[in-house]
């Protein structure tokens, strides 16, 4: 494998991600592995007299990543700016690592689980192969998003409000026009709103009646993991006595 194509934009629908292979399985066991991992060192972290050091070198690898996936596009000429959800996952998780602000986690809860934690369960990596470092990128990034919401869930106790799930949802239907603007402007599809993802294409409608479908489970799920994260688990003791 060359350099030139590991940091070129090889694309291979053949090779690339495809539902249901074990390419998919390990993605799936990367995401449950984010969320279990950080569930158990969280505390440790946390208590430990390195956590702003740890907390300040994550934001670091975040920023990294994001650059990097710019950069990747503008060094080959490609238009890129950040308003994928992903990206907004990023710069939102950066800000709460280095301010801890209650305010910033509302958001990147939602962001951070639907924007990383789906992102691995239902990929969509635009044709990159395990030859090409976008295929690593997509991983390592989305694994890191995730991470984040989950720390502050585990270690900080944080909690969602209901409240929270309507700043999210508003929060998106406004920038969604400015997305709107530049997809049209830049023949991009940022947020999915101009072409649905591929890998899951022939399960929706087509446009624009899929973008409602997703409105429509975006507003459910966003309340699915409101009451998810509220749950107390020690009522399942009661449960299974």
């Amino acid at each position: 494998m060359s350099l030139e194509r590991f940091f070129g934009h090889d694309i291979n629908f053949d090779l690339a991600m495809k539902p249901f292979t074990w390419q998919h399985y390990i993605l799936i066991f990367l995401g449950i592995l984010s969320v279990v991992g950080t569930l158990w060192i969280a505390g440790k972290i946390h208590n430990s007299r390195f956590e702003n050091k740890i907390k300040k070198g994550f934001a670091v690898w975040l920023l990294i990543l994001e650059i990097t996936y710019h950069v990747h596009y503008w060094g080959y000429g490609m238009f890129s700016v950040p308003l994928h959800i992903c990206s907004f996952g990023v710069m939102l998780s950066i800000i709460l690592l280095l301010t801890d602000k209650y305010k910033t986690f509302e958001i990147v809860f939602f962001v951070g689980i639907f924007g990383g934690l789906l992102a691995l369960f239902i990929p969509n990596t635009l044709g990159y192969t395990y030859y090409n470092m976008r295929y690593y990128h997509f991983i390592l990034l989305h694994m890191s998003i995730t991470i984040v919401p989950i720390y502050y869930y585990k270690a900080y106790n944080y909690r969602i409000r209901l409240s929270s799930v309507y700043k999210t949802f508003v929060l998106f239907l406004l920038i969604s026009p400015v997305v709107v603007i530049v997809n049209y402007v830049f023949h991009k599809n940022y947020m999915f709103i101009g072409e649905k993802p591929a890998i899951i294409a022939a399960y929706l409608p087509d446009w624009p009646y899929y973008i409602i479908v997703f409105v429509v489970l975006s507003f459910i799920s966003l309340h699915a993991l409101y009451v998810v994260s509220n749950f107390d688990y020690n009522k399942l003791k009661y449960i299974f006595k």
